[in-house]
């Protein structure tokens, strides 16, 4: 894929809501704000990182707060200049290609975005392969590299730095600063360059939420195989079918969690997340966890499912997906396995496989976790 017109926005937005599992804003929203820049500023150029320098500076770009504020609050051209002025006078280098840290539905649109506005290319990778809640949380840290230096521009291009420092206290600093901010800024983090994003082989991620999502476009939920071009596209497998029961949920830390029941002829299946679908178990036993992708599609249309947005008796299905292998590795799981959002279940893998250790059933863990 060499560039993002404005007829294959709907196609990226779509495929972007695979790889939130749950979150990753609203596509409607997502999808309007890279339309819009591509009709003030042109289609927007996709590279890959190895046709740069190695040591090409790029700017990796995530909005930071919660997508509902987004509607209120939209990113401008004067925060995306902001924030690039300040990067490039830090490392006294231009950026060459706007880098997208995750795939979430708003975030690659904000990233694409922000390319538009800059008149920049937009590199076709990104940072974590999928949706993850905190900047933190990317196959960068995996490798190493700290998050640090970051860069937060607020509306009216007010700035706040963070320039070392552990990364779990500077996600508590950003996240404590967001307030202030109206809930809603541009975020750039990592010093990384061209060569960086080439190393660590995560390439082809806007092309992947194109494909996928024109393979979306064409599920039929009234045939018995209506799934299948999704589920071919994402390398998936249906979990489960049923209604939705109840949907209890709160806020913390930025974004919601909280617990979705869903009624099944097998069964009471259990859905917890916390902004992402994170584990699914039924009448106690696991069957599907983080890291891997977990999302929800509404029987009747088709369409993924932000989970905030399920209504009792909405007919669904359960539907998991393969991620980059690495986060299945021993450190993988330590970053972003069950037991780092607080659940002391063992990651089941998406083969039906325990990723570590023995596993525990849901129930197991939960009376564990209360006790």
């Amino acid at each position: 894929m060499e560039q993002v017109a404005e007829e294959c926005v709907e196609d990226v937005v779509r495929g972007a809501l695979h790889f939130g599992s749950g979150g990753g804003g609203d596509p409607y929203l997502g999808q309007q704000l890279v339309v819009a820049a591509i009709r003030r500023h042109g289609p927007i150029r996709l590279l890959s990182p190895e046709t740069l320098a190695p040591d090409t500076p790029v700017l990796p770009v995530v909005s930071g707060g919660t997508p509902v504020a987004l509607t209120e609050k939209v990113h401008g051209t004067l925060e995306a200049r902001t924030l690039r002025s300040v990067v490039e006078a830090r490392i006294g280098r231009e950026c060459a290609a706007v880098l997208p840290v995750q795939l979430g539905s708003v975030n690659v649109a904000v990233a694409l975005a922000v390319a538009a506005e800059l008149g920049l290319p937009c590199l076709d990778t990104d940072l974590m392969r999928r949706t993850w809640p905190s900047i933190d949380m990317t196959l960068l840290r995996l490798f190493g590299y700290s998050a640090a230096p970051i860069t937060v521009v607020g509306g009216a291009g007010v700035v706040a730095e963070f320039s070392r420092g552990a990364d779990a206290v500077l996600g508590g600093l950003l996240r404590a600063v967001m307030p202030g901010l109206g809930l809603v800024a541009l975020i750039s983090a990592y010093q990384v360059t061209a060569g960086d994003c080439a190393r660590f082989h995560a390439g082809g991620s806007i092309s992947d939420c194109a494909r996928i999502g024109a393979a979306l476009a064409e599920v039929a939920p009234a045939q018995e195989a209506g799934f299948e071009p999704y589920l071919r596209a994402c390398g998936g497998r249906l979990v489960c079918s049923g209604t939705v029961a109840e949907l209890v949920q709160r806020y913390g830390e930025g974004w919601p969690r909280g617990v979705v029941s869903l009624r099944t002829p097998e069964g009471l299946v259990r859905l917890d997340f916390q902004n992402e679908n994170l584990i699914v178990s039924r009448e106690g036993a696991v069957l599907a966890t983080v890291p891997d992708l977990i999302g929800i599609a509404d029987s009747d249309t088709g369409a993924l499912q932000q989970t905030v947005d399920l209504v009792t008796g909405q007919e669904v299905r359960v539907i998991t997906g393969p991620v980059d292998h690495r986060w299945h590795t021993p450190e993988g799981l330590t970053m972003v396995g069950p037991r780092a959002f607080g659940y002391p279940v063992d990651a089941v893998r998406f083969d039906g496989a325990v990723s570590a250790g023995q596993g525990r059933s849901a129930e197991q863990g939960r009376s564990a976790e209360r006790g």
